[in-house]
């Protein structure tokens, strides 16, 4: 998978003591599906929609979670079910840095910065996503998260975004 700005997005992941990166579609990492799926089924029903609306459209909570492996809460006890159903979209910090100084343009650069940072070992959850997507509302229980500069908790051989 090939990053597109605000769309597929560059997660790094620390799980047991290790560092890795993903390339994937943003809507993986909203951690607590269950309660992503009751706000779209509010909204539905503040637009005006019925249930059978609801469930016609967005599919009942199985199907819906299916697009997350059927996982409904992403945290350390899932965490290793999860990244496997994820390997394919592992990439290394070297072929990012590779295709970060092969950009031509500030667009295909900003693809390539990390997004999220979601630090398994020690439930924190980092988000400098450039859109207006609310991951931290989707934090398990017992998570801290914040919006802010996370570069300064990577190795630093690793932060190839960082001028």
């Amino acid at each position: 998978m090939e990053p597109k700005f605000a769309e597929n997005i560059i997660v790094i992941v620390l799980f047991k003591k290790k560092y890795r990166w993903y390339c994937t579609d943003k809507s993986l990492w909203k951690m607590d599906y269950l309660e992503l799926y009751d706000d779209y089924h509010d909204l539905y029903i503040n637009r005006g929609k019925s249930d059978l609306d609801f469930v016609k459209e967005v599919g009942s909570f199985g199907e819906f979670s299916s697009s997350r492996f059927r996982i409904r809460v992403l945290d350390r006890d899932t965490a290793k079910e999860f990244l496997k159903k994820i390997e394919k979209d592992e990439v290394s910090a070297g072929e990012l840095a590779y295709d970060f100084l092969r950009a031509e343009s500030d667009e295909q650069r900003r693809a390539l910065v990390p997004a999220l940072f979601v630090d398994f070992d020690n439930s924190v959850f980092y988000s400098q996503f450039p859109g207006d997507e609310d991951y931290l509302r989707y934090l398990p229980e017992g998570w801290r998260g914040a919006e802010s500069d996370f570069s300064h908790l990577i190795p630093q051989d690793d932060r190839y975004w960082v001028g």
